[in-house]
């Protein structure tokens, strides 16, 4: 019995290891990245009774493979700054929810927005028409290109789009949006919510097009934000599904779109003028070797301050979190959260974040 459940902790743990390396390249840690991950904990059904009648030193490898089971594998986040929380919610708090493309009732978007008042609200696959959200918004800053949305407490600087086009034609989705945003000094933030914010237009006006410049308006800071949706890999694994290692050649193609994407979004991050903060559905998990190359330099709003498995894609039977808020250089997170049901196949996720000054090289932007 001891040999068995030390073998199945040399199974688990060879098993978090060569998931972040393997995970995005090859077909079958494909799979089980984005698959139902908690069938490596069956054993546990069978090891831990049997450790209990027979014997209890096995109780102690398998205690560790259920740890490594729980927190690596399935993501499992405890983080201290979310089990203490805090009455500040930090200088931003964001928004990013995927809304499948499905028709959202309005009530319900402005209920969610009402309750969790977020400065920034992102959308991805959304298919309400601007005058739509802008009247649901009054006050408010907003913007729709191609399925794309974001609805803003703070002034729009300046808005980018990055043309699809090329990522069309290779089968791809690749939506990278760049926004410039002025963001009030802590000493000004107090504008009530659902009001334009310091450095706002007073309505009438306040939904029209952003400026395309860049310079921050007195008693605000610019940072700027990046609206992703990357591609799926929902095409590869369902042809790895129906063919196994006879679809490995689909598998690797879509694996070189989904590189390709997120190497175009990561170029648009760090030409971004000013600090960034990403936000959006980028279809991979962190253990991903495509979110590793790209995305693990920056700090994961969830993996960083939230508390739980912290899905945001569910299926009927299991949850995966491929939507992410990311901090760069200058961003800390304070608190980070997964939202409630709102008629989509994700759910939103949320992060409060707070504006530290500090670049890299030392440098502090004011």
């Amino acid at each position: 019995m001891l040999a068995s459940a030390v073998l199945y902790l040399l199974g688990v743990a060879a098993v978090w290891l060569a998931l972040p390396r393997l995970g995005d390249r090859w077909w079958p840690a494909t799979l089980f990245l984005f698959g139902p991950r908690q069938v490596i904990a069956l054993p546990l059904l069978v090891i831990v009774p049997a450790a209990l009648l027979v014997q209890r030193r096995a109780l102690i490898p398998a205690a560790l493979a259920s740890a490594i089971v729980v927190w690596p594998i399935l993501g499992f986040t405890v983080s201290l700054r979310a089990l203490v929380g805090g009455a500040e919610r930090g200088d931003l708090r964001v928004a990013s929810f995927n809304t499948a493309s499905r028709p959202m009732t309005m009530d319900r978007l402005k209920g969610f927005v009402a309750e969790t008042r977020p400065d920034v609200l992102a959308l991805q696959e959304c298919a309400t028409p601007e005058p739509e959200l802008t009247a649901a918004f009054p006050g408010w800053f907003v913007h729709v290109d191609r399925g794309m949305c974001l609805v803003s407490r703070h002034r729009l600087l300046k808005v980018e789009s990055r043309d699809r086009r090329d990522v069309w034609n290779a089968g791809g989705h690749g939506a990278i949006l760049r926004y410039t945003i002025a963001l009030p000094d802590r000493a000004t933030a107090a504008a009530p919510v659902g009001s334009p914010g310091p450095g706002a237009a007073a309505a009438p006006g306040a939904q029209d097009a952003p400026q395309q410049a860049e310079h921050a308006p007195p008693g605000t800071r610019a940072f700027s934000l990046l609206n992703l949706h990357l591609e799926t890999p929902r095409d590869a694994i369902e042809a790895l599904i129906h063919g196994l290692w006879k679809q490995a050649a689909e598998h690797d193609r879509v694996i070189a779109l989904r590189t390709w994407e997120s190497e175009l979004a990561r170029q648009w991050v760090d030409e971004a003028p000013y600090p960034a903060i990403v936000v959006g559905d980028l279809n991979m998990p962190v253990d991903s070797a495509i979110y590793r190359r790209f995305w693990a330099g920056f700090e994961n709003a969830f993996s960083r301050a939230g508390l739980g498995f912290g899905a945001t894609k569910r299926t009927r039977w299991f949850g995966i979190r491929i939507d992410h808020v990311l901090a760069g250089p200058g961003w800390t997170t304070e608190r980070a959260w997964i939202g409630p049901e709102l008629g989509s196949d994700h759910l939103p996720i949320l992060a409060d974040l707070r504006w530290t000054g500090t670049l890299p090289g030392g440098d502090a932007q004011r």
